[in-house]
């Protein structure tokens, strides 16, 4: 088990604790990161969910980088008749969200997931940008999920730059109860990055707000055309 899944599977065990973990940086000073924010749906969020599903019976959801799958499970309870991919690099936490969310798949990573396949939203929540890595990487990997979607299909994308210049490249890694992750690199991008490779793609831009989870982060809606 990795240190971020056992992080998560203590919190859930023990929800009357405050489980923290800690991600350490290359460049910089590391910041503990509290498990109780990654185990519920935001405000915010919820709000741009019911929106990206409207009145579809059946969304075909991709969740990339699920963790407990919160996001998808969430989609499901408004959408019962929901079809749901999960992406999660832990084979634990893949299975607990599997077993969370009925008749759902799961991959191990974004690359695993199929290229003839196609959904009506795509969830890139908590961070979730910084998954694809490096710049050059999510330039592709955006691409690649803009093939995947249906045409009129949404993606909600967080991200967030605390550092300078429009994208960076941070090394970390994450710690918790004697187990590390890492060291990989996360990206970490401004709002004019991301409208920038997202209207380049083919993407229109539907909003961006600042995201309810503070500091320089922020989420946007966009959508493919038709």
């Amino acid at each position: 088990m990795n240190a971020f899944a056992k992080a998560m599977f203590d919190q859930l065990r023990h929800p009357d604790r405050d489980v923290t973990f800690h991600i350490g940086f290359d460049d910089g000073p590391g910041v503990d990161f509290s498990c109780r924010d990654l185990l519920h749906v935001r405000p915010q969020e919820e709000n741009l969910i019911r929106r990206c599903l409207g009145e579809k019976q059946e969304p075909r959801i991709l969740d990339i980088g699920c963790g407990i799958a919160r996001h998808s499970a969430f989609a499901h309870s408004v959408s019962p008749g929901a079809r749901i991919t999960l992406v999660e690099m832990n084979g634990q936490l893949r299975d607990y969200c599997l077993s969370r969310i009925p008749g759902a798949v799961g991959y191990e990573r974004f690359d695993d997931v199929p290229a003839h396949a196609r959904f009506d939203i795509a969830f890139l929540l908590c961070n979730g940008l910084g998954i694809f890595g490096g710049e050059i990487a999510t330039r592709r990997q955006l691409q690649r999920l803009f093939g995947l979607l249906a045409d009129g299909g949404y993606v909600l994308i967080e991200s967030g730059n605390f550092a300078a210049g429009s994208f960076h490249e941070a090394r970390q890694e994450i710690e918790y109860g004697g187990f590390v992750d890492g060291p990989f690199t996360w990206g970490y991008a401004t709002w004019e990055w991301v409208k920038a490779e997202l209207v380049s793609v083919g993407f229109e831009i539907l909003s961006v707000a600042p995201s309810s989870a503070g500091g320089p982060f922020f989420v946007c809606q966009a959508r493919k055309g038709a």
